[in-house]
């Protein structure tokens, strides 16, 4: 906030006593700040969350492009700490997926199918052009890329789609091999959604009976992580859970013990349980956790036509960040720090009243690490520069989750500010960007973590 010259935001909480902690250090330390003029502070509001708001947003497996290509291909040729990917020869070589890469800028958020029709038309559309020099049209696609590269203007151009093919082709071998597109896949959306492909709701027995079948039938295909992930999305997913089908659930899955004990350390966070707060919402039979409006959401995205049977599943954070915009946010789970009530239109002006108590003292603050200064000049240039680099933001959302963040989240967080007001800004942070492999290493026990998890990012699920 600080970074962003915002010292008195409407500051909201999840219900949690770590996100009302979190939320309370922050408005401290806010309150230390000096305050600019009102007319240089951008209006913003600041959600505080934590993983529990939507765990299944970090076991189900997302279709589009960066969050499966992260997801499926770590620890293979990508290195997703540095985000780094590692392509066959002749040559050998590395290359880094980034910002600069426009390709990967206008596809990272596209569903898997369409970054593979976009791919294959740029690559046909090379070969007509190519088709005059050479028999370009006789050609594979792998020697028609060779060819390219060789020529030193369209060498960056042709690496670049190389990469993004040999990518997409390995994961949809990824794909078939853990059994996503032919059952698999479907049954986790069951799961995570609570309703299926036609948009009926799903009753706990049949998902209960589904994960049996799965357990049995493809015994000897499934990874133990593979089936680790199936159980861990149906505890999360499901409220009132017996203690008799948890058992039952457990042996039939037969874990590697190493998976075993991270199951057992995920349901020691309590994360996967219902809220005291929210218990009276479900009842005493077990039902499936998903929230009425959220439910309504995916009914819609099952009946779509134009939606891929494999993504009615959305986190939760677009719908929270949806009502935050529009003041729908309910204010029994989502307090507004000091017990103030939500204010309306916050958007347009909760930056300027604040919920930080009245009477706080503002103690001119050092600014010693911020960006207000990188322009050269001056120091009057540098704060008119500072002042400039904010302009462009008419209202700010920030959404901070403890225990970190999902790809899919960061892609859910793009699509609601497309169609926000020009000028409104949603920035999505969190103490670690998660894939389910680095949720599954976090819970490792120490003593059998695999050495490539050596100097990867640790994933914080407090």
């Amino acid at each position: 906030c600080r970074c962003l010259q915002v010292t008195s935001p409407c500051i909201r909480h999840g219900s949690s006593a770590a996100c009302k902690s979190v939320a309370e250090q922050v408005q401290a330390e806010l309150s230390l700040c000096q305050r600019p003029s009102q007319d240089v502070q951008v209006p913003c509001q600041l959600l505080i969350l934590d993983r529990s708001v939507d765990m299944a947003a970090t076991l189900v497996h997302e279709y589009t492009y960066e969050a499966v290509a992260y997801d499926l291909l770590d620890g293979g040729i990508l290195d997703i700490d540095r985000n780094l990917v590692s392509l066959k020869g002749p040559p050998a070589r590395e290359l880094l997926l980034t910002e600069a890469d426009v390709l990967w800028e206008e596809l990272k958020h596209m569903h898997l199918e369409g970054v593979q029709r976009v791919v294959d038309g740029n690559i046909e559309e090379l070969r007509h052009q190519n088709a005059r020099q050479q028999d370009a049209a006789g050609m594979t696609t792998g020697d028609l890329l060779d060819m390219l590269r060789r020529s030193p203007e369209q060498r960056d151009t042709m690496d670049r789609l190389f990469l993004h093919m040999t990518l997409i082709t390995e994961i949809f071998q990824k794909l078939q091999e853990q059994r996503l597109t032919s059952g698999l896949g479907l049954l986790e959306q069951d799961i995570a959604c609570g309703v299926d492909k036609s948009g009926k709701d799903v009753k706990d027995t049949n998902l209960q009976g589904a994960l049996r079948m799965a357990f049995t039938e493809m015994e000897t295909v499934l990874s133990s992580e593979t089936r680790l992930r199936l159980l861990m999305l149906y505890f999360a997913c499901m409220a009132n859970i017996s203690e008799v089908v948890r058992t039952r659930l457990i042996e039939m899955a037969k874990l590697e013990p190493e998976d075993q004990e991270v199951l057992m350390a995920m349901l020691r966070t309590k994360l996967m349980e219902v809220p005291e707060s929210q218990r009276h919402r479900h009842g005493s039979g077990c039902v499936h956790r998903v929230a009425k409006e959220q439910a309504a959401r995916f009914k819609r995205n099952a009946n779509a036509a134009e939606r891929f049977e494999l993504s009615r599943f959305e986190p939760r954070l677009k719908e929270l960040i949806e009502q935050l915009t529009q003041d729908r946010l309910n204010n029994e789970d989502f307090a507004t720090l000091g017990g103030s009530d939500v204010i309306d239109n916050s958007l347009r002006v909760t930056g300027a009243m604040g919920c930080a108590p009245p009477g706080a003292p503002t103690l001119p603050v050092a600014d010693t690490w911020s960006f207000s200064g990188w322009q050269p000049g001056s120091h009057e240039k540098a704060e008119a520069g500072s002042h400039e680099s904010t302009s462009s933001a008419t209202q700010r959302v920030v959404v901070f989750v403890i225990g970190g963040i999902t790809h899919s989240e960061l892609r859910v967080a793009s699509e609601v500010m497309q169609g926000l007001p020009r000028g409104t800004e949603i920035l999505v942070g969190g103490t670690a960007l998660l894939t389910p492999r680095r949720l599954i290493r976090a819970l490792k026990p120490q003593g059998v973590r695999l050495d490539s998890d050596a100097h990867s990012d640790p994933a914080d699920l407090t």
